[in-house]
């Protein structure tokens, strides 16, 4: 069941940061591994058939986020090579390797092949995603190449009919999900 968004951005925010905090509190550690290996098992389902990315952008989980080891691990074991945000003073986002902690700069999210974003929901009928608000990863996406896949990792409730929207929100094209769902927005990547 999708959590009820309300039709304002603080609003929705709100209701899903309140929604994700619960459950981390009540979730075992084990079962916060397992929501992250569940995530994988849907992107190693979601490459299958697909050329094998050379690099993807990813997002390294904050506490409450759907964890991304499992999507990080099932990347790195066809040998894709990963890099990851740091949030500058600008609240634009620059790029390191994961491997040698290179920084690559803001301008290396243009180079991947895949792009993991996180977001607090997405319409699954326009691929509309709810961010953060401090807008990082809608000036990131300004800068990937034409057709590169974006998924946004979430919890299954998560995955809502509608988003409190402005102009300059980017869409994703698909959502993973610890069930094992992977559901195709507005482009069926």
């Amino acid at each position: 069941m999708s959590l009820p968004l309300p039709p304002d951005k603080p609003s929705a925010r709100r209701v899903v940061r309140a929604a994700r905090r619960a459950r981390r509190a009540e979730a075992t550690d084990e079962r916060w591994r397992q929501y992250g290996e569940d995530l994988g098992l849907g992107m190693a389902h979601w490459l299958d058939g697909r050329p094998v990315p050379q690099l993807a952008a990813i997002y390294q989980a904050l506490p409450t986020e759907p964890p991304t080891h499992g999507i990080r691990a099932a990347l790195v074991a066809l040998g894709v090579r990963l890099i990851v945000p740091e949030l500058l003073p600008d609240k634009d986002l620059s790029w390191q390797d994961l491997t040698t902690g290179e920084d690559l700069g803001p301008e290396a999210i243009g180079s991947a092949d895949l792009i993991v974003v996180p977001a607090l929901a997405v319409a699954t009928a326009s691929g509309l995603r709810l961010g953060q608000g401090g807008g990082s990863y809608d000036r990131a996406l300004t800068r990937k190449r034409t057709g590169t896949p974006t998924i946004a990792a979430l919890f299954d409730d998560e995955v809502v009919d509608a988003v409190p929207s402005e102009p300059h929100d980017h869409q994703v094209d698909a959502v993973l999900t610890p069930s094992g769902g992977v559901a195709a927005t507005r482009c069926n990547v």
